[in-house]
């Protein structure tokens, strides 16, 4: 079992995995074809907001050839606008023929690596407002209402919940860490559940992981945040993860350990991490208050922050709001679920498609020439427009390349329909002339 105390590796493993991977580059409208090859940067991702509803079922529609009008609006486009063909130009028609061919939309995949504090401080009842039991907690960490839960039975029935509703979703695959690992400051880099396809196995797994866990020790948050993102550094260069990867932390304290950490944890290692798309969401709980200015850097620096004006600074400890901040809340059961359920539906994890790298000859996919559908439930199906006029997913409202053109992102209305349509089917079309949003 590795300690809390190896703090070398980071900076040269995160950063050797970069260069090796290299990054994806951006740029304007997509021109040429696909290249291939190499892990995706990604989208955008807002930890704040996460879409509320159903998941999408990520099977091929059905979807003919036919013609693609320049200029011509298209039915069932993003709400309020039309589409237009590449290159055409609005309202002038002139259909031009083409032969277009569908394939399966898949769901990139998304790779979930819940770190769950597990501190002496989890024993106590969740204050809900009261700072009196909050301060108590501080100095005497023992559940003093035991008609009612502790911050742990909470924290542990709400990620059973959001489990649930991840593996509605055929991509995820999640694992667990808990920390310490033992009574006082010591951290692993071995996961207590391995990051693992989220069927029935991997569920019950993680509930016996849970299960029987009686919460102790300090808050090591430098050590297990740096040792996790040591191990899925290794699994990723092991190519045993593909997709997109989460760090998901849960704390309701400051650290503890090792304070001498926190300010490279924060300049070096949450970003380091995010050069080969590891993203870092981040929970406080009640008892967290110290710690807000901290949190709310890893959020930001994670490329999770709930707003794009939130604070970051890190001016004061107890000042930030760019994470899930629940130290205030009234009601943690029910506000650790709501944000456990918007990481659960984040656009990342549920709106973005592989580009497919083949058309059915054997040829490159031209990326001028490519369509998305979508067929609801119930309903005839409709082309959904690609919207390069936005500068980010975050305003969009159809889809985009990522950065490096390797992936479909659904954005705005267009996400949120087809995540609340479990019946809904996206498919991509290949072979016609790109049609776009007009404004």
């Amino acid at each position: 079992m590795r300690s809390a105390w190896h703090w070398g590796w980071t900076t040269v493993s995160i950063t050797a995995l970069a260069v090796a991977c290299g990054s994806g580059s951006d740029g304007g409208p997509p021109t040429g074809s696909t290249t291939g090859g190499g892990p995706s940067s990604g989208g955008s991702s807002s930890g704040g907001h996460g879409a509320t509803g159903g998941t999408v079922a990520a099977v091929g529609g059905t979807s003919t050839g036919g013609t693609s009008a320049g200029g011509t609006s298209a039915a069932g486009g993003a709400a309020g606008q039309g589409t237009a063909a590449d290159g055409g130009v609005p309202g002038a028609g002139g259909a031009e023929e083409c032969a277009a061919s569908t394939q399966e939309a898949k769901l990139t995949p998304a790779n979930l690596l819940f770190l769950i504090d597990k501190s002496g401080s989890m024993n106590c009842n969740p204050p809900e407002g009261d700072a009196a039991l909050n301060e108590r907690c501080a100095d005497r960490p023992v559940q003093e209402d035991m008609s009612k839960p502790s911050k742990w039975q909470v924290a542990s029935d709400a990620l059973a919940t959001a489990l649930d509703t991840l593996a509605e979703q055929s991509n995820i695959r999640a694992g667990l860490t808990l920390f310490p690992v033992a009574d006082q400051c010591d951290v692993s880099a071995d996961p207590a559940v391995e990051i693992a396809k989220l069927n029935t196995k991997q569920r019950s797994s993680i509930a016996d992981a849970l299960e029987g866990v009686q919460p102790s020790g300090e808050t090591p948050i430098a050590g297990a945040t740096i040792l996790s993102y040591q191990h899925l550094s290794e699994v990723i260069r092991a190519h045993d993860l593909v997709g997109n990867t989460f760090v998901v932390l849960l704390t309701d304290g400051a650290e503890t350990c090792k304070q001498s950490e926190l300010a490279k944890l924060v300049a070096t290692d949450v970003p380091n991490a995010r050069l080969f798309n590891i993203r870092t969401f981040v929970i406080g709980a009640p008892g967290s208050e110290a710690a807000r200015g901290l949190l709310s850097q890893i959020a930001w620096e994670g490329g999770t922050a709930a707003s794009s004006d939130c604070d970051h600074s890190g001016d004061e400890a107890d000042e930030g709001d760019c994470h899930f901040d629940m130290t205030k809340s009234k009601n943690f059961a029910a506000d650790l679920n709501a944000a456990l359920q918007a990481i659960s539906r984040t656009k990342v994890l549920a709106c973005e498609f592989d580009v497919p790298q083949q058309n059915p000859d054997g040829g490159a996919v031209d990326l001028r020439k490519v369509n998305v559908t979508f067929k609801p439930g119930s309903g005839k199906a409709e082309t959904i427009g690609f919207d390069d006029q936005a500068a980010s997913c975050d305003e969009a409202n159809g889809w985009q390349y990522s950065t490096d053109r390797t992936k479909i992102l659904l954005c705005g209305e267009v996400c949120d329909r087809v995540q609340a349509d479990p019946q809904g089917q996206v498919s991509i079309a290949i072979g016609c002339r790109t049609e776009r949003v007009v404004r």
